[in-house]
């Protein structure tokens, strides 16, 4: 076990100095910055809602930006090392396939989550200045959204073991869309009746439920999950997440090196 996570943290530092390096991390998190200041002014014009509107606005954007990161910089993570050849040289060494999977997954996590604190800085300034005080909650909403980017996370670095990027991508996509559109899934299936109904609670157990994470608008309005809730959505996510790379690690090995 030590030797794992020596190994792993190794590749993790590696991976968090490329990922904080990389100009589109940098692209996105300034123009998350940009953007999220510039609801003072989208606060300003809303007769009195201003509150309210910034906090939708910027909490949205943290995500969006978040999102942005975790899809542009994941899904090239093991395929860039594939295509430079540096995944052989990496591999000569006594590394498993599971330690670089984890470090990789652990160092692009790091560094997403330096952005999303960097954002949420710029947020929670921008809510104190006018006038919103200090909001704790929304440090509970931006956790919630770290957790789904981990998932996120793993996911993209499944997709890059076996997939090119643009490819990838667009796989992401489409898990993310319909992860958060599940329930609604479930909803129109009930209605319709027959085998749909079976599918689609097939998809709903099988198939990762994002709507699990998104407690923005509940957050907007001060309201706060409980503790059970707050628990049992960091294990729904870690379950995920660990078979997502143990996948992933399994893929890998399958690779002819």
């Amino acid at each position: 076990m030590t030797t794992f996570l020596k190994h792993s943290y190794a590749i993790a530092k590696n991976t968090f100095k490329e990922g904080v390096r990389d100009k589109i991390f940098y692209g996105i998190v300034a123009f998350a910055f940009v953007f999220i200041t510039f609801t003072i002014f989208l606060g300003s014009i809303s007769l009195g809602e201003n509150i309210h509107i910034i906090r939708s606005i910027g909490l949205a954007c943290i995500y969006l930006f978040g999102l942005l990161s975790t899809i542009f910089l994941g899904v090239s993570l093991i395929y860039k090392e594939l295509e430079r050849r540096t995944l052989y040289f990496i591999l000569s060494k006594p590394i498993a396939r599971g330690e670089l999977v984890v470090g990789k997954f652990a160092g692009l996590l790091a560094s997403i989550g330096v952005s999303l604190a960097g954002m949420l800085a710029v947020y929670l300034g921008v809510v104190w200045y006018e006038g919103g005080g200090f909001d704790a909650l929304a440090i509970l909403a931006v956790w919630y959204e770290l957790l789904e980017l981990a998932l996120l996370t793993a996911l993209t670095i499944f997709f890059s073991t076996f997939s090119r990027p643009l490819a990838s991508i667009i796989y992401a996509i489409i898990f993310l869309y319909v992860g958060h559109s599940l329930g609604l899934l479930v909803s129109y299936a009930a209605r319709s009746g027959g085998f749909l109904v079976y599918v689609s609670k097939a998809l709903y157990y099988v198939l990762p439920n994002l709507d699990k994470f998104a407690i923005r608008d509940t957050i907007i309005y001060s309201s706060a999950p409980t503790l059970f809730g707050v628990v049992w959505v960091m294990v729904y996510a870690l379950l995920y997440t660990g078979l997502l790379l143990w996948l992933s690690s399994r893929l890998l090995a399958k690779r002819e090196l």
